[in-house]
């Protein structure tokens, strides 16, 4: 849940900053970022995603955008600009995060709908998009973790 406070312009600038900032292949630097925060299309966008209520009260969303040749493609044929997209935009929320703000990657979502009430042109596709404000309240404990020594390994696995 979030308070109706919109992000500060230069919260919102040093977010999209650590974003843009984000490693792609060959430094394509294919993604675009739309900072949704007319109330109506707020709304829309959140029917678009149509999920819980926990996220119909942020005062805006980021959604990212990205063409399907705006990046690179790998020896086996593998298009890369799902992985430039997912850089890009974690780079997002960790500096949303960083801001004190809340957010939250969603993944699920009518494409076709977004890109209809955003303007988005076809040649680009949505993989993602993240309510952004203020929480009503910090979380109070931060979700178990596994430890380094169960996740990290030394010259074998």
């Amino acid at each position: 849940m979030f308070k109706k406070d919109i992000p500060e312009k230069d919260k919102i600038e040093r977010i999209l900053d650590a974003a843009r900032l984000a490693p792609t292949w060959a430094n394509m630097q294919g993604m675009h970022y739309i900072v949704v925060k007319d109330p109506e299309k707020v709304k829309s966008v959140w029917n678009a995603v149509g999920q819980r209520q926990k996220f119909a009260e942020a005062p805006i969303f980021i959604v990212g955008a990205i063409k399907e040749k705006g990046s690179g493609t790998n020896g086996n044929g593998e298009k890369y600009y799902p992985v430039d997209f997912g850089i890009c935009f974690e780079h997002l929320l960790l500096a949303a995060t960083a801001e004190g703000l809340g957010t939250c990657w969603i993944g699920w979502f009518n494409e076709e709908k977004i890109k209809e009430v955003l303007e988005i042109p076809k040649a680009y596709r949505v993989l993602g998009l993240t309510p952004l404000g203020y929480p009503l309240k910090q979380k109070e404990s931060v979700q178990e973790r596994n430890s380094l020594e169960q996740i990290v390994h030394y010259d074998r696995f």
